[in-house]
């Protein structure tokens, strides 16, 4: 990772923003998908995303890489090569509440436990960056490797070298507002404690996701133990509602490749379906 910074802020979107409900509309299994529609010049196209993953085990489609090639906008969640948005990550990490302040002396001792066993470190190294942003931080603690590649980052310099513009549906504020709405203290105390289940399950959505079988990937990490109502709310719902809004604008004159969380795109409240209600043609690249 280029810094701590980057680093934070593709873990901050591997939190478990997963949507628990049924699907009624299965969907073929494709990491990629094709945006079309009769009034665009051009299509544009969806990518689901593992935001981190052991570098051993990384790779980029070469449908992916193909895409890539053909785009005007490369389109993240946060637009990580925006210095911008980096220096208003770091402000947003410096006036959070620290930890100490939040939780009782006995809950922050049970705390510096677990923290001491899965970081390696004292609690008291992460007082000062809030309880939400530790939670994302323990987020590469769950892979078996200490090489960890980000798929949003290796995006990012691909574009860059090929002179793509990069841009984002949402600001690191908005992120970071919606994260604090998603997962209140508690809640992510609460979760914290579920490391290492949650960890298992997310080692085995990632080899799903490499066979691209997005439906297990989404059901192995959205176990309802993982996500309350209010935390699909925030951070799937009101972001997808909020980003299909701003895409078809997006759209209308460029070829974009929106290359968000896989867990975004299914369901009835996902990507792929609320771009068909719009009268999007929205179909897998195989």
């Amino acid at each position: 990772m280029k810094s701590l910074k980057h680093w934070i802020t593709a873990c901050i979107v591997c939190i478990p923003a997963v949507f628990f409900g049924q699907e009624k509309n299965t969907i073929k299994n494709s990491v990629l998908w094709k945006i079309e529609h009769p009034n665009l010049e051009k299509p544009s196209y969806l990518l689901g995303t593992m935001h981190m993953m052991c570098e051993d085990d990384f790779i980029i489609p070469e449908k992916v890489l193909k895409t890539l090639n053909n785009i005007d906008d490369l389109v993240l969640e946060v637009n990580l090569s925006n210095p911008k948005e980096m220096e208003a990550l770091q402000k947003e990490m410096t006036h959070a509440n620290k930890i100490s302040e939040d939780l009782t002396d006995e809950q922050f001792a049970r705390l510096d436990t677990l923290i001491q066993k899965i970081m390696g470190v004292p609690l008291k190294n992460f007082d000062s960056y809030g309880i939400s942003t530790l939670y994302s931080m323990m987020a590469s603690k769950m892979l078996p490797c200490h090489k960890i590649k980000s798929i949003e980052m290796e995006l990012v310099k691909i574009a860059t070298e090929n002179n793509t513009n990069i841009v984002s549906l949402e600001s690191v504020s908005e992120q970071f507002a919606y994260v604090k709405k998603a997962y209140p203290v508690m809640e992510s105390y609460r979760l914290i404690f579920l490391f290492e289940t949650y960890k298992k399950d997310f080692n085995k959505a990632i080899e799903a996701y490499l066979e691209e079988n997005i439906t297990m990937t989404v059901g192995l990490i959205a176990q309802e133990k993982y996500m309350n109502a209010n935390s699909t709310k925030y951070m799937l719902h009101v972001r997808n509602e909020n980003w299909v809004h701003k895409m078809p604008e997006m759209m209308q004159e460029k070829s974009n490749l929106f290359a968000v969380g896989t867990a975004h795109l299914t369901g009835e409240k996902g990507l792929i379906q609320l771009l068909r209600q719009k009268g999007y043609n929205v179909t897998p690249i195989l």
